[in-house]
């Protein structure tokens, strides 16, 4: 089909008028994958992924200026056969050896490498079928399942969107549901924009991220809703794409979280540096973490502002990463320099933490506001201003500091506080506020807890307890 626009012919492919099947068995990758190449090659248009049923596929490879088009009520789902993900659909092979990782899987779902202009749109859903990669179901976790005779099934689940080394990516509206690893990865791509999807996993699968942006710049993330069992946007750097550069110049606005770990999450994966983030106007919701920045592999993170925003979390079992905290500043590495790595060498590096702002927003926790370094100099120039804290014990979780990754101390033991301030450098407390709830006062310590810091001041710092 041949549509007008604007006088220019655009290419568009239903894929059920070229023999696609929507019975939710017939792997129908090769149908939409020559649907792509064939839109591709004639300078862009549509695939269009009809209503109606469930269009099975194995692996696919999104082309430059082809925008792959959901209609509401249309189902595009990944296939849990191994074999359905392609050799040439491989990241390695994709990307011709660019893009060639040790310590992440190397299939997709829907990969694209250079995919200039591409687009995913409509009110459709991509399905990463995460329940036909689960090997047994836990009680706070699912343990997953690789290919027989593959690698650890960490190293094996499949991305279920990676778009590598593509400029001018619009990703709107599309519902990504149940992803069996990290939902929507993006390597390296710049001017970027993702604006009202929704990205629903299961809350027990593991690593199952919302939006992973690793090496991109001028990105912005607005207008969606996530519900994700890991992080549901993490800013990374990661150790094997350093070809694309630092995390820069990323806007996250008027978006709402729930997450078994982190609403945001800025590092862990933070070899290079992740500089100039702004986040504005999100709610957070009944999650184990809300906003985090977590230095780590030697990067530095800096020029952060949190503002206008709510925060509610809650605490999880330990199976995560986590444990209540509002906010989160950590500053370590990975794994014990002495004892060595079975990862990147980096994972024994410190990260570094520079500038960092967190304005006008309200918390209600279970666990406070946390800024924790391995030692003074690794955190410097940390502001909360006009921040309340409200601290009240609702689940039944024993009160715990998550330091993870660490492989010095990983865990600590004792009771929250509400700002909990160690191993700092400048860090200022302007018109905040922390006020317990009386009924469950006994479970906390302090208002303000502080060790080894330099430089740490509070300006017009209120602490209460509520009676219930």
């Amino acid at each position: 089909m041949v549509s007008q626009q604007s006088g220019k012919p655009i290419v568009k492919i239903r894929i059920d008028e070229v023999g696609a099947k929507n019975d939710g068995t017939t792997n129908n990758a090769s149908i939409i994958q020559s649907a792509i190449d064939k839109v591709a090659a004639s300078g862009g248009g549509q695939v269009v992924i009809p209503s109606g049923g469930i269009y099975l596929s194995g692996s696919l490879a999104l082309k430059a200026h082809v925008d792959l088009h959901l209609e509401i009520g249309a189902t595009l789902r990944a296939s849990s056969d191994y074999d359905d993900y392609t050799p040439e659909h491989n990241i390695k092979n994709l990307t011709n050896g660019e893009v060639d990782e040790f310590v992440l899987p190397q299939r997709a779902f829907i990969s694209g490498f250079r995919a200039h202009s591409a687009r995913i749109s409509g009110d459709g859903t991509i399905d990463g079928n995460a329940d036909g990669f689960i090997a047994e179901r836990g009680q706070y976790i699912h343990k997953m399942r690789g290919p027989i005779g593959g690698k650890d099934q960490y190293l094996e689940r499949p991305f279920t969107v990676f778009l590598i080394e593509s400029e001018n990516l619009i990703l709107r509206d599309f519902t990504i549901k149940d992803p069996a690893f990290w939902a929507l990865r993006t390597t390296g791509c710049n001017h970027l924009l993702i604006d009202g999807i929704r990205i629903l996993t299961d809350l027990m699968v593991p690593n199952a991220d919302g939006v992973d942006i690793d090496r991109c710049q001028d990105v912005r993330i607005v207008n969606s809703e996530f519900v994700t069992a890991d992080d549901c946007i993490s800013l990374k750097s990661c150790s094997q794409t350093a070809q694309y550069g630092d995390v820069a110049d990323i806007v996250i606005a008027n978006c709402i979280f729930t997450s078994t770990s982190g609403a945001i999450t800025l590092g862990t994966e933070s070899v290079g540096d992740i500089k100039n983030v702004l986040v504005n106007n999100c709610i957070v919701k009944n999650s184990h973490r809300g906003f985090a920045v977590r230095a780590r592999e030697g990067g530095t993170i800096s020029n952060v502002r949190f503002s206008n925003s709510i925060v509610q979390t809650r605490t999880f079992s330990d199976m995560w990463w986590g444990h209540g905290e509002a906010l989160h500043v950590t500053a370590f590495s990975w794994d014990d320099p002495a004892k060595g790595t079975d990862g990147n060498i980096e994972r024994t590096y410190e990260g570094y933490v520079k500038d960092i702002v967190f304005e006008n927003i309200t918390c209600t926790t279970e666990a406070g506001i946390l800024n924790y370094a391995a030692h003074p100099g690794l955190i410097q120039g940390v502001v909360y201003r006009n921040v309340d804290v409200f601290l009240e014990k609702s689940s039944k979780w024993d009160s715990r500091i998550d330091l993870r990754p660490n492989g010095i101390v990983s865990v600590l033991h004792r009771k929250h506080n509400g700002f909990e301030v160690v191993n700092t450098t400048d860090l200022t407390l302007d018109n905040c506020r922390v006020i317990f709830d009386s009924t469950s006062r006994e479970q906390y310590g302090a208002a303000i807890y502080q060790e080894g810091s330099i430089n740490f001041s509070s300006i017009d710092f209120t602490e209460r307890v509520k009676e219930s």
